[in-house]
């Protein structure tokens, strides 16, 4: 598997596993946990795939800021929850933090 495919194949599971949590919790726990343990798992088993080839620091960092932002997208879309704009903008330099990490990586730049 390519290494970014397996990125954001984790970043997918982790989102469906927290979102499940507010999803599924309320009325079946149960089912919240054996959704939310089976994607968070396997997001981490796809993250030590894409580690082999993409720097650790890119890659948990590419996946803290996606997962992160497409939650908090989603969770605006589907259950009305609302930002500031300190939220915001802290939500932006986390994925701006991200970008620059890859970016750094690309250029064979070092810190």
């Amino acid at each position: 598997m390519r290494p970014w495919t397996a990125l954001f194949l984790a970043i997918t599971c982790e989102v469906t596993g927290t979102l499940s949590l507010q999803l599924l919790a309320p009325g079946s726990p149960g089912l919240a946990a054996i959704i939310t343990g089976g994607a968070v798992t396997l997001s981490y088993l796809l993250l030590s795939l894409a580690f082999r080839r993409i720097p650790t620091a890119v890659a948990f960092a590419v996946w803290e800021a996606a997962g992160l932002t497409m939650i908090t997208v989603l969770s605006i879309w589907l259950f009305g929850q609302h930002l500031t704009l300190l939220q915001w903008l802290a939500l932006g330099g986390m994925v701006l933090g991200a970008r620059l990490l890859h970016s750094g990586t690309r250029t064979g730049g070092h810190a």
